[in-house]
């Protein structure tokens, strides 16, 4: 196991600021089939307590996969640098990787305050790869520098290297208005030389684009490439962003995405998308009764059997009760203002309604849509496959999930006019089609099941 760090100063993109997180991204190598992880435990300064002689403190890392077989452990201590005691947001990235073979595997990762004793803990699970997978995972990086010479082979305190590119250790990074460049690192992987047409583009919280690059051509060696960039994002608003880079490869688009924030002037700032200020204390209290009825249609996705039926009957007040009650009963933080599931959820609605909105004599908001429930169940897929009309079969979609629980989702676009249903998964809390080999047709049916 290799291991790194770096300082970061900045907020965390983190569901709970005060604790550690750790992010992971994946790379594949062909000649042995193993999947290379690269692990990144973000520790906020704040975590740890000064002494004397200064603050410092221990991680431990373990590994194991499904039976609990341990695949790989170790620990290191770490001091923290006097000048980020006590500066708000600030925090130190440790990074380690290892290579894991065809499974799934859970990292434990333990940090202990040397002041205090106390011990702050953070768990990750990740499936590696089976087969090729096209691209690997998205890395983001705050710093990314090409190596200087044939000499330039060493990495500098807080980087790793990859092939002849040093990428800051920063997992997922956070910008600042003196920081403001975004370093992008993706592999592709192919069995002969192709032609690769890739694009990056920068979204909102709320999937708006930002700022798009201009699609680039590049030229694919037998076995694969890289395709890296440094975007500028000076100006950004504070707030929590994603990238998105898409790679077309003979025909297959392959889209991988990774998330970032930017934080105002001073390193203090609050990252307004994972944090919004200005949310009111009962978002509920001032709709009309049609804009509830809208807040609650979706909340059939979540709804347990004993909560189902209740509040069409219900008079204003007592919908907005039932809303207040339903979000309340799943705050993962209650006490506090902020309600995440909550905004999670709504902004994965908002997110469907504007990927998957599907047309025809009545207009489908995209939460309805097949699509549009599996993107709010289960989050957006790590791998896509788009297929676009071709002879005799409609075109069709296949989305997959690898880095928790692996799932396939298959979309078949029936009327040809956009409108997709889910024809087959291997998920078995949703439906699939019997015939779904026949609609394909068998040279689609051997595609989707290569994916």
């Amino acid at each position: 196991m290799l291991k790194g760090w770096a300082v970061v100063v900045g907020l965390a993109l983190a569901q709970e600021p005060n604790g550690v997180q750790v992010t992971v991204v994946r790379f594949f190598r062909s000649a042995n089939a193993l999947t290379m992880v690269d692990a990144f435990c973000r520790v906020p300064v704040s975590a740890v307590s000064a002494l004397s002689a200064g603050a410092a403190y221990r991680v431990s890392v373990a590994v194991h996969d499904s039976a609990g077989v341990a695949l790989t452990s170790q620990a290191w201590s770490q001091a923290v640098p006097p000048s980020l005691l006590g500066m708000p947001g600030a925090s130190v990235v440790e990074h380690f990787a290892f290579a894991a073979p065809r499974g799934r595997y859970v990292i434990d990762v333990a940090v202990t305050d040397s002041a205090t004793g106390r011990v702050s803990r953070a768990r990750a699970e990740v499936a590696s790869f089976l087969e090729s997978p096209g691209a690997s995972d998205l890395l983001l990086a705050a710093g990314l520098r090409a190596a200087a010479g044939p000499q330039d082979t060493v990495a500098r305190s807080g980087e790793i290297r990859k092939g002849d590119v040093f990428v800051e250790t920063s997992g997922r990074p956070v910008l600042t208005p003196e920081q403001s460049r975004l370093g992008y690192y993706l592999e592709l992987y192919s069995e002969r030389p192709e032609t690769v047409t890739v694009m990056a583009q920068v979204r909102g919280a709320g999937g708006a684009k930002i700022v798009a690059t201009p699609p680039q051509r590049l030229p694919l060696a037998a076995g694969g490439g890289v395709t890296r960039g440094l975007i500028d994002l000076g100006g950004l608003p504070p707030g929590a962003y994603r990238l998105d880079v898409t790679a077309t490869v003979a025909g297959q688009e392959l889209a991988r995405s990774a998330e970032f924030g930017m934080a105002g002037f001073g390193t203090d700032a609050a990252i307004a998308a994972a944090a919004p200020a200005a949310r009111p204390a009962d978002r509920f209290a001032s709709l009309a009764e049609a804009q509830l009825d809208t807040m609650y249609a979706p909340l059939i996705y979540l709804m347990s059997e004993d909560e189902q039926g209740i509040y069409p009957s219900l008079t204003l007040e007592g919908k907005r009760s039932f809303l207040r009650k339903f979000w309340a009963r799943r705050d993962p933080t209650p006490g506090t203002p902020r309600n995440e599931e909550e905004e999670r959820f709504y902004a994965g609605i908002a997110e469907a309604n504007r990927r998957f909105r599907e047309g025809g004599a009545a207009e489908i908001p995209g939460w309805r849509t097949d699509r549009g429930r599996i993107f709010i169940r289960y989050g957006p897929p790590d791998e896509t496959l788009r297929r676009p009309q071709a002879g005799s079969t409609a075109p069709y979609e296949v989305w997959k999930y690898t880095k928790t629980r692996a799932r396939k989702f298959v979309f078949y676009d029936v009327t040809r006019f956009g409108n997709y249903a889910l024809i087959w998964t291997d998920e078995r809390r949703e439906p699939s089609r019997p015939n779904w080999r026949e609609l394909l047709g068998p040279e689609a049916a051997e595609d989707v099941e290569r994916f």
